[in-house]
């Protein structure tokens, strides 16, 4: 039986792409790399930006850190406001809490930021706890970031736990965890690669999220 719920941010809860991506730009040119087209660009909102930068924007391990400032340093002071919750995600979010279910943020983004944005959109209030990456890198991958929240959470079971994700870092991440992942479309994603990547089921509405975690 579900009784928690961890859910993924951006992609899953805020569509964030605009500020991530003017950051990402601005990062980017400051050092002289090429920028590529949207939809390269856009494969860069899911993966924890350790991955994304070397691997999709062929960041140097020596730029690594100045890059990453400089989006940090963008996003942290206004960039991160460039965003909106998808719809019928608080009421979604409100259900939820009303018929008992404990519901998470867990989320690749630096914790501070989540909690930033959600308090921004006025969404913070539905979340038992809100659980991100630290900056220091220490909690930086989606299992990572699971593993913190059932240490700080020691009465919540992974059997009464499901992640709901937009991406297979999100898929990836809950397979290695031991948690079943739902997929849904709205996001980065795709359905293709959140099946192939091991998600249970994928869904395209809130609602059909709603009447699975209630059917199980």
């Amino acid at each position: 039986m579900i009784k928690n719920i961890f859910f993924d941010l951006d992609g899953t809860v805020v569509n964030s792409e605009e500020g991530i991506l003017q950051g990402i730009k601005i990062a980017m040119d400051k050092y002289g790399y090429d920028i590529p087209n949207y939809s390269v660009l856009r494969k860069c909102i899911g993966p924890p930006f350790s991955v994304s930068f070397p691997e999709i924007f062929n960041v140097s391990e020596d730029d690594y850190p100045m890059v990453l400032k400089e989006y940090r340093d963008f996003y942290e002071s206004g960039g991160m406001y460039k965003c909106c919750a998808y719809k019928g995600i608080e009421e979604l979010l409100l259900a939820l809490v009303n018929r008992g279910y404990s519901i998470n943020i867990c989320s690749s983004k630096p914790e501070n930021s989540c909690k930033a944005v959600l308090d921004y959109l006025g969404l913070s209030k539905y979340f038992s706890d809100i659980v991100g990456a630290t900056k220091d890198g220490r909690i930086d991958t989606k299992a990572q970031v699971i593993e913190e929240c059932f240490r700080r959470a020691p009465w919540k079971k992974k059997e009464e736990t499901i992640l709901i994700g937009d991406t297979k870092f999100d898929a990836d991440g809950a397979i290695e965890s031991d948690l079943t992942c739902i997929g849904i479309t709205w996001g980065f994603g795709t359905k293709e690669e959140l099946l192939n990547a091991g998600a249970k089921a994928v869904f395209d509405t809130c609602e059909e999220e709603l009447e699975y975690v209630e059917q199980n």
